[in-house]
């Protein structure tokens, strides 16, 4: 295993965190590292302040460490954002099979790396699935689960957002309409965070979603990791008021999962992190 750590093309990339940082509080520093896990494999993480990590975050599908980046702000803790497998700067699966359990053992070798001494790890969408399954094989590696808005069985079906093949764009202007026209949520950004430029000039999106081979699975939810939650102490589910938590499944946790604890936020980056805060110490 190796780590890599750049700050070179910081101010490049994180450059537009300085607009966006609450009056009144200094900018943070942030950072991109990388660690190479046994497969040969890499995964990366945007590292939030100086001091060892107090939460690993994990974004949910099509998105990257970045998604994370409001919610950081206003935590104003040291946390890292990683990028799961196919997504952001973390390597492509050649068979693009990025369901939750795949990615569990990729998942706690980095946060061994990046974040030992078992921070909580809080995931949102796919990211939360993954974090369920890699807490109930890797316990050692990872402190308390936190899902946010997330349940197993409770994803989209399929790739929505994402139909393999994606077509090319002219550039990310492009792209954000496609996203907006599907419905995405801050369609913006991310497309100007999430694709980049090919060789031959057209924009593709930076994961591998929308690029996935013929054989690639492209369900992404796991109705079956109801078994391993229930064996995991104490998780906390922090669910948004009116959010996509449907009382159906709001019933199975508490049927399934008796010691688990949710608490219900405004929506709104400053709430979450408000919740979280409580975490980090």
């Amino acid at each position: 295993m190796s780590l890599t750590t750049t700050t070179g093309a910081a101010a490049e990339e994180f450059g537009e965190l300085t607009a966006r940082v609450p009056a009144g509080q200094p900018a943070p520093v942030v950072q991109r590292r990388w660690v190479t896990i046994a497969t040969g494999d890499h995964v990366g993480g945007v590292f939030w302040h100086t001091k060892p990590a107090a939460l690993v975050l994990l974004h949910d599908a099509g998105a990257s460490a970045r998604a994370w980046d409001d919610v950081l702000l206003a935590l104003d803790r040291p946390a890292v954002a990683l990028d799961l497998p196919g997504h952001g700067r973390s390597s492509r699966r050649g068979r693009g099979d990025y369901r939750p359990r795949r990615q569990a053992a990729a998942l706690a070798e980095a946060i061994r790396s990046f974040a030992p001494g078992q921070p909580p790890v809080v995931g949102v969408g796919l990211g939360a699935l993954a974090a369920i399954a890699l807490t109930a094989r890797f316990p050692e590696s990872a402190g308390r689960l936190v899902l946010v808005d997330t349940l197993p069985g409770t994803l989209s079906p399929g790739l929505r957002l994402w139909p393999s093949p994606s077509p090319g764009f002219a550039g990310p202007d492009e792209a954000a309409a496609y996203l907006a026209e599907r419905g995405a949520p801050d369609a913006e950004r991310t497309a100007r965070l999430e694709t980049e430029r090919d060789a031959d000039g057209t924009w593709t999106w930076r994961h591998h979603l929308g690029g996935l081979p013929a054989e690639a699975p492209t369900g992404l939810d796991d109705p079956t990791l109801w078994e391993q939650l229930a064996a995991i102490p104490a998780p906390l589910l922090i669910r948004t008021e009116d959010g996509p938590l449907d009382a159906a499944s709001l019933d199975r946790l508490g049927v399934e999962v008796p010691d688990a604890e949710t608490l219900t936020v405004r929506p709104g980056a400053q709430a979450l992190a408000d919740a979280l805060r409580s975490l980090t110490h």
